[in-house]
């Protein structure tokens, strides 16, 4: 009997030790958490596209640092990054990757910077299709400021892995400087990330995990102000740290996402992505839903059924991991692009069954927050960018204040 219990055991554990080296556990992760040194936390992300067919997504890199500013949501003590090739037809070969605190534009506070290794080696290389975590690194994250990760490529990398519209600032130049403080003449900036779509930190233990949004481009920060982190999930990750909540928030939003239909320029479709962008988020607690207007925009043929099934299957694959969700009501679209009669009478349908259905464990009425009382198929003129479609910065904030904290306490 001893000898069967000693063979199971055994086979139970090379098993494990198998399955973890297939799926790429992060061992040194596992540890520390258990050590209780801390949460690893998601601090911030950013959803991948596949490259156009055109651009500088095609173009690729040789030759050239590209210097990537991202803002953290949360503090940490350790800090570690992903990057991802999952878009792209070949390996990504990086020869050196560092990380500092950004000082503005494309400078560093050179006291800060740190190289980043993975698996111990300055050089990684990240095959077709896969993401790469970095090793742990000994760095203090803070979140009322900016971090620098800047990224060398010698060889040509062809087509890659990257996420339009950053409305954020970042830095390509020639040669190496992925260590140097200042990129002097850089060559060109872009409102683009590229490869990098997380940053975990690991928080203090009191932190209870991450809030993860996943949207199109009001999500994205469409038309708010470049540099100035005025995305709705900004103000509302500042209103929590305000308010002590101890959640991170993590934004997941594409520019021009549908929650249907996959595009080659806007990205896979929100049930497409919702794995990779959402559930494989460290620390993920919950998710917050925004989505459904560009389907009625692009697709007159869709109804408001439709559209509130595919809500329905993203709800139940999230309640499935024993998650909460949050929906956010679609805002007004009308004098902007696509707007027509049918289609506001669908997404009135969609707000309708958002808010009185009981299938989300909360609802974040964005529509009323930010719609014209006097005219509620559009905005407020003061919240309006100007397309009649996205939020101005005023409008971004508004619709921040309209969550109820509450909901995540």
């Amino acid at each position: 009997m001893k000898r069967i219990s000693f063979t199971l055991f055994v086979i139970i554990l090379l098993a494990v030790i198998s399955f973890g080296i297939a799926t790429g556990w992060d061992w040194k992760g596992v540890n520390e958490n258990k050590a209780g040194k801390g949460n690893w936390t998601g601090s911030w992300a950013s959803s991948m596209q596949a490259p156009l067919e055109d651009g500088i997504s095609n173009e690729g890199f040789s030759n050239q640092t590209v210097r990537m500013i991202v803002k953290p949501h949360i503090d940490g003590k350790n800090v570690r990054i992903r990057l991802s090739n999952v878009f792209s037809p070949e390996a990504l070969k990086l020869e050196q990757v560092h990380i500092a605190v950004s000082k503005g534009g494309p400078e560093v506070e050179s006291d800060t910077d740190q190289k980043v290794t993975f698996d111990g080696k300055e050089k990684v290389t990240i095959p077709a299709g896969e993401t790469k975590w970095s090793d742990p690194l000994d760095f203090k994250v803070r979140s009322d400021g900016k971090l620098a990760v800047s990224v060398f490529i010698r060889e040509k990398t062809g087509p890659v892995t990257w996420h339009p519209r950053s409305m954020q600032t970042n830095y390509i130049t020639s040669g190496n400087k992925a260590g140097s403080s200042d990129f002097g003449a850089y060559e060109q900036d872009e409102q683009s990330w590229f490869w990098l779509d997380a940053v975990n930190v690991l928080a203090d233990s009191s932190m209870k995990g991450s809030i993860v949004v996943l949207g199109s481009s009001i999500a994205n920060g469409n038309h708010s102000t470049p540099d100035t982190d005025h995305r709705w999930p900004d103000y509302l990750a500042n209103r929590m740290k305000q308010s002590d909540i101890p959640m991170s928030l993590v934004n997941a939003g594409i520019s021009g996402n549908q929650l249907i239909e996959s595009t080659p320029d806007k990205g896979e479709s929100a049930l497409e992505r919702i794995e990779r962008d959402v559930f494989d988020q460290t620390g993920i607690k919950s998710v917050i839903l925004h989505q459904g207007l560009n389907d009625i925009r692009h697709h007159p043929e869709y109804s408001a059924d439709d559209i509130i099934d595919k809500m329905k299957e993203i709800i139940e694959k999230t309640h499935d991991r024993g998650l909460k969700i949050y929906g956010g009501t679609l805002t007004p679209y009308k004098g902007s692009g696509r707007y027509t009669a049918e289609g506001e009478k669908v997404r009135q349908e969609v707000n309708d069954w958002i808010r009185t259905s009981g299938e989300f464990d909360g609802v974040i009425d964005f529509d009323k927050a930010v719609r014209d009382p006097e005219d509620p198929e559009r905005y407020l003129p003061e919240y309006d960018a100007g397309d009649h479609l996205h939020p101005n910065d005023a409008g971004y904030e508004k619709m921040a204040e309209a969550v109820d904290l509450s909901m995540f306490k």
